[in-house]
């Protein structure tokens, strides 16, 4: 009788891209089972993947052997950043009230159910499909957990330890470093801040109960948190490569059938739309911020225009529609049921290798560009110390070019329009492509051999 290993994920709540890394890093943790012929039952504990949570589990499942299982659990993993809904800015003089509100009066009580205002912020009052909640997770059942992998939510390193299994943290996120970067970055009273010096010690406290982090390649500040964990005895390491989906990568990202395929797809459905094929496609990964969707929503405004030289795509996560965002948003039914085949992350990455280059918010977009040798578009985010941090580092890497937010609220499509027009002339665009190239793929297939080998085998 093969034996069943149950690893617990906790991914932040501040956006969805903590949720997408260790979707990744499951699937290979999965892949390495079946090596090993052992069951797995991951359970994803957090609030911001919404009702997409146990579907992007059951996707995680695909194709692999019925023996796993995987559980979306709807937990307040209670730190979200304050930001402003018209501007995006990461308003550190709320910090303090997020702290006073979220961290003090919970945080020895997690894991919680989310607040009401969470669940209509993040799942936008959706119910949730699920067999667990936060009142089945007793003490009992923390002890029958092998592994714990946190990413930004350093609770679970606490109870890790009082249940007597191992604790990892993966990605870019100290929150007790960055949440006192936000506030210096936004200029808030050093009194200020040093109100909050209790409730962020208390988070480092359970930082610090990690037996080992592994720090994302160009998105962690590597510097910044080895001075953190100097004193500790947590172990750190950096990736050396780039995520891919947990799988192993197209030995030729150009060649790539799904990305060849979806292309052709696309290019079908918007010329039959416009009358005209598009000369350049650009992905969109906007995130779920209140300032995103108001970008969408007029780029969804705009006139179908058979001479434009640009079509803007976006992939609706919720129910997996590609869509053109223009003539109120047009799905493009021919590239969203080739996409229905595969996983959500892999429908992603498609996506980034089919078009021309990426529009992103992040340094998640950055990165999915880079691993498909796609160039980037960040757009820059005001007062938010870590994307300062990895805005730096992506383009001191050669991985994309920036241009401030606010130029870019002024008129979307056509900020997007003088990115396409740079493609092909040689510039930061086209150079993007050839750093790409030397960069390594499936930095989490070897960390799950390592994991494997080091806790679970």
């Amino acid at each position: 009788m093969e034996s069943t290993i149950s690893l617990v994920f906790a991914p932040h709540d501040d956006g969805t891209g903590a949720f997408a890394v260790l979707w990744r890093l499951a699937r290979a943790l999965v892949r390495v089972a079946d090596d090993y012929g052992c069951c797995l039952h991951l359970y994803f504990l957090n609030s911001s993947a919404g009702l997409g949570g146990q579907a992007r589990l059951d996707s995680l499942l695909q194709d692999t052997r019925n023996l796993h299982a995987a559980t979306y659990i709807p937990i307040d993993n209670l730190i979200t950043l304050p930001k402003d809904t018209e501007t995006a800015t990461v308003r550190g003089a709320l910090i303090p009230e997020m702290l006073r509100k979220s961290v003090r009066p919970f945080w020895d009580l997690w894991p919680v159910a989310p607040t009401t205002s969470v669940s209509t912020s993040a799942f936008q009052g959706g119910p949730f499909k699920t067999t667990l909640n936060a009142s089945d997770l007793t003490a009992n059942w923390w002890k029958s957990i092998g592994l714990g992998i946190s990413m930004g939510v350093p609770q679970l390193h606490r109870i890790a330890r009082k249940a007597g299994f191992p604790s990892i943290e993966v990605g870019d996120w100290f929150f007790s470093v960055g949440l006192r970067g936000c506030m210096q970055e936004s200029s808030v009273p050093a009194a200020t801040i040093a109100s909050t010096e209790t409730d962020l010690a208390r988070i480092a406290q359970d930082e610090f109960k990690a037996v080992e982090a592994w720090l994302t390649l160009f998105q962690a500040p590597r510097r910044p948190y080895e001075v953190h964990l100097a004193g500790s005895a947590v172990k750190l390491s950096c990736m050396d490569g780039l995520l891919w989906t947990g799988d192993p990568p197209p030995p030729d990202i150009t060649k790539w059938p799904l990305a060849v395929e979806l292309r052709k797809a696309i290019e079908d459905d918007i010329g039959g739309i416009r009358g005209a094929m598009p000369r350049r496609i650009a992905y969109i990964v906007p995130g779920t911020t209140p300032v995103w969707k108001g970008i969408v929503d007029r780029l969804k405004d705009r006139m179908p225009d058979p001479d434009g030289k640009v079509a803007i795509i976006d992939l609706n996560r919720s129910d997996g529609k590609l869509r053109l965002l223009e003539g109120k948003g047009l799905d493009l039914a021919g590239p969203t049921q080739l996409l229905k085949q595969v996983s959500g992350e892999e429908a992603h990455l498609a996506i980034c290798r089919a078009s021309d280059f990426v529009v992103t918010r992040t340094a998640g977009g950055v990165l999915s560009g880079a691993e498909t040798q796609r160039p980037s578009v960040l757009v820059d985010e005001p007062g938010h110390w870590l994307g300062n941090i990895q805005r730096d580092q992506c383009r001191d890497a050669g991985l994309c070019v920036v241009i401030p937010l606010a130029d870019f609220l002024k008129d979307p499509g056509a900020a997007i329009q003088g990115q396409a027009d740079q493609i092909g002339t040689g510039g930061g665009l086209d150079q993007i492509v050839n750093t790409a190239k030397r960069l390594e793929l499936g930095a989490e297939v070897k960390l799950a051999q390592y994991l494997f080998d080091a806790y679970l085998k």
